[in-house]
């Protein structure tokens, strides 16, 4: 019985050490709940610009047409992408520091399969708000932010931890719902990448920190 113990403990460890080398198990919970802390934040600064543009989407009882002028989309824009940068770096800073604990490499060509995966939705996405901008559908930039979102995700979740792949099918469903009820797109975005990423992180954190 032992020898057949020490056979299952060896296969358990080889498993492991194939899974560390196809999946980059490192992300930081912390991160995640980073990341949450600045789109609540991004969606308070944007809050008073989207109750102005939607009230002039009720009187047209056009949901997805929302009109603002040049300044108040490019303080939309700048939010976003400040928000963006800020969890990113946030998400470089927190996963770097638990790399150093588990002696793991922060680069490499797993986690390069990851960003890729993930940046060609994401891309898509950033792009395709640009133009849902410009064309005063700011109605949809929600929905669209939630479900190309939700999609890098679920891209990217075969090289990573399981969790990454529920986060993203949330995401995408959150989406999907949203358009059907835009005029609460800012509420969703916030749930969606406030709330939902700092449950996330704090399951991740609880399960693969807390030691």
């Amino acid at each position: 019985m032992k020898e057949e113990q020490k056979h299952l403990d060896t296969l358990q460890d080889i498993k492991q050490i194939m899974d560390r080398s196809s999946r980059f198990i490192s992300l930081s919970g912390l991160s995640g709940i980073a990341a949450g802390l600045c789109a609540l934040g991004a969606v308070s600064y944007v809050w008073p610009i989207w109750n102005i543009s939607l009230g002039s989407s009720i009187e047209t009882s056009n949901p997805v047409l929302l009109i603002l002028d040049p300044e108040q989309k490019a303080s939309l824009l700048l939010t976003g992408i400040t928000c963006f940068i800020c969890s990113f770096i946030f998400a470089i800073v927190f996963t770097w520091f638990r790399t150093k604990k588990t002696y793991a490499s922060l680069w490499n060509s797993t986690v390069r399969r990851l960003v890729i995966n993930t940046s060609i939705p994401f891309c898509a996405g950033a792009v395709m708000v640009v133009y849902l901008l410009n064309w005063n559908l700011t109605g949809l930039i929600a929905p669209v932010c939630l479900i190309f979102y939700g999609l890098a995700l679920l891209n990217g979740s075969k090289y990573t931890v399981s969790e990454i792949r529920w986060l993203g099918i949330s995401e995408l469903l959150l989406g999907l719902i949203t358009l059907g009820f835009l005029h609460y797109g800012i509420i969703a975005w916030g749930i969606g990448f406030g709330l939902l990423h700092i449950i996330y992180g704090a399951l991740m954190w609880w399960k693969y920190e807390r030691a």
